[in-house]
């Protein structure tokens, strides 16, 4: 530890190091279309960008289960609204969208009730109303073993504020 904080005083008196400098970055990436107009090509430099970050290490021995890296990309509203009518409701014009990933125990039924309890009560109480809920599907065969072994099992519950809500506030 002397040996590393003398060389850091070095770096420091020579004016090459900066401790405001220091941030954990690494594989963060930005690709994004200029004029906000979303296109196939922006999804797919999207996943060029993730491939150039495999040097990481962040992959584990089966070289399939990785450390969550992804891509964010807009959901289309149309997509969810879909999904509203296939619970037997149906949206209005001006109807605030709401959609919360839900993590639930995978082989514990009884846990995920009770998970998906507490999420229905808590968000009646705080006046939003509830479309239902939907599994998201998950392909499984192209996980990891660890992945595989260790996921849990994700629902989406598709909502709205019962009265008009700032975003700021919605969020």
């Amino acid at each position: 530890m002397k040996i590393l904080n003398k060389n850091l005083q070095k770096l420091i008196k020579a004016g090459v190091y900066n401790k405001e400098d220091e941030h954990d970055a690494c594989g963060v990436g930005f690709v994004a279309s200029i004029d906000g107009k979303p296109r196939r090509e922006v999804v797919e430099n999207g996943i060029e960008a993730l491939k150039a970050v495999w040097h990481r290490g962040a992959v584990d021995k089966d070289g399939k289960t990785g450390d969550g890296a992804g891509i964010h990309i807009e959901l289309s509203k149309d997509f969810f609204e879909e999904q509203i009518k296939i619970t037997g409701h149906h949206t209005h014009k001006n109807d605030q969208l709401c959609v919360g990933m839900i993590f639930l125990p995978r082989n514990d039924y009884g846990a995920q009730e009770a998970c998906r309890t507490i999420v229905e009560h808590e968000l009646l109480s705080n006046n939003f109303y509830i479309f239902g809920w939907r599994h998201v599907p998950v392909k499984a065969k192209v996980l990891g073993i660890k992945a595989n072994d260790t996921r849990p099992e994700i629902e989406q519950i598709l909502f709205s504020p019962i009265e008009k809500t700032g975003s700021e506030e919605l969020e």
